[in-house]
Protein backbone atom coordinates (compact mmCIF):
# COMPACT_ATOMS: atom_id res chain seq x y z
CA UNK A 1 0.00 0.00 0.00
CA UNK A 2 1.34 3.39 -0.98
CA UNK A 3 -0.28 6.77 -0.72
CA UNK A 4 0.04 9.70 -3.07
CA UNK A 5 -2.25 12.34 -4.42
CA UNK A 6 -2.11 11.27 -8.11
CA UNK A 7 -4.60 14.05 -8.75
CA UNK A 8 -4.43 13.84 -12.54
CA UNK A 9 -5.17 10.97 -14.90
CA UNK A 10 -1.72 11.35 -16.46
CA UNK A 11 -0.07 10.72 -13.08
CA UNK A 12 -2.15 7.60 -12.49
CA UNK A 13 -1.37 6.38 -16.01
CA UNK A 14 2.36 6.75 -15.31
CA UNK A 15 2.05 4.75 -12.11
CA UNK A 16 0.13 2.02 -13.96
CA UNK A 17 2.74 1.91 -16.72
CA UNK A 18 5.58 1.61 -14.21
CA UNK A 19 4.00 -0.78 -11.72
CA UNK A 20 1.55 -2.85 -13.73
CA UNK A 21 -1.47 -4.02 -11.76
CA UNK A 22 -2.14 -0.98 -9.58
CA UNK A 23 -5.43 -0.29 -7.83
CA UNK A 24 -6.40 3.27 -6.95
CA UNK A 25 -8.72 4.24 -4.12
CA UNK A 26 -10.25 7.68 -4.56
CA UNK A 27 -11.30 9.09 -1.19
CA UNK A 28 -14.07 11.45 -2.27
CA UNK A 29 -15.34 14.24 -0.06
CA UNK A 30 -16.65 17.76 -0.26
CA UNK A 31 -14.31 20.70 0.04
CA UNK A 32 -16.02 21.70 3.29
CA UNK A 33 -15.58 18.26 4.86
CA UNK A 34 -11.94 18.00 3.86
CA UNK A 35 -11.23 21.55 5.05
CA UNK A 36 -12.76 20.75 8.44
CA UNK A 37 -10.66 17.61 8.79
CA UNK A 38 -7.50 19.42 7.72
CA UNK A 39 -8.14 22.24 10.20
CA UNK A 40 -8.52 19.70 13.01
CA UNK A 41 -5.18 17.96 12.48
CA UNK A 42 -1.93 19.17 13.97
CA UNK A 43 1.58 19.13 12.57
CA UNK A 44 0.70 17.93 9.08
CA UNK A 45 2.92 18.97 6.17
CA UNK A 46 0.07 20.16 3.95
CA UNK A 47 -1.45 23.48 4.97
CA UNK A 48 -5.13 24.27 4.53
CA UNK A 49 -4.10 27.10 2.19
CA UNK A 50 -3.29 24.52 -0.53
CA UNK A 51 -6.71 22.86 -0.52
CA UNK A 52 -8.26 25.01 -3.25
CA UNK A 53 -5.37 24.35 -5.63
CA UNK A 54 -5.65 20.61 -4.95
CA UNK A 55 -9.36 20.65 -5.80
CA UNK A 56 -8.64 22.71 -8.93
CA UNK A 57 -6.07 20.15 -10.09
CA UNK A 58 -8.19 17.10 -9.25
CA UNK A 59 -9.30 14.89 -12.12
CA UNK A 60 -11.46 12.22 -10.44
CA UNK A 61 -10.90 8.74 -11.86
CA UNK A 62 -12.88 7.89 -14.98
CA UNK A 63 -14.94 4.70 -15.19
CA UNK A 64 -12.34 3.03 -17.41
CA UNK A 65 -9.72 3.39 -14.67
CA UNK A 66 -11.52 0.85 -12.45
CA UNK A 67 -10.69 2.92 -9.38
CA UNK A 68 -12.53 2.38 -6.13
CA UNK A 69 -14.28 5.58 -5.06
CA UNK A 70 -15.16 5.88 -1.37
CA UNK A 71 -17.31 8.61 0.15
CA UNK A 72 -15.44 9.88 3.20
CA UNK A 73 -18.51 11.47 4.82
CA UNK A 74 -18.58 8.59 7.30
CA UNK A 75 -16.48 7.50 10.26
CA UNK A 76 -13.01 6.03 9.83
CA UNK A 77 -14.07 2.45 10.58
CA UNK A 78 -16.72 2.61 7.85
CA UNK A 79 -14.24 4.08 5.37
CA UNK A 80 -11.68 1.34 6.09
CA UNK A 81 -14.36 -1.36 5.83
CA UNK A 82 -15.55 0.03 2.48
CA UNK A 83 -12.00 0.13 1.11
CA UNK A 84 -11.24 -3.43 2.26
CA UNK A 85 -14.52 -4.75 0.85
CA UNK A 86 -14.07 -2.93 -2.44
CA UNK A 87 -10.53 -4.18 -2.91
CA UNK A 88 -11.50 -7.75 -1.97
CA UNK A 89 -14.33 -7.69 -4.53
CA UNK A 90 -11.90 -6.54 -7.21
CA UNK A 91 -9.35 -9.33 -6.75
CA UNK A 92 -8.97 -11.72 -9.70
Amino acid sequence: VATCSALKRAYRDRLRAAAGDVRFVHLAGSRALIAARMAAREGHFMPLSLLDSQFAALEPPDADEAALSIDIAQDLDAIVAAVCAGLADAEP
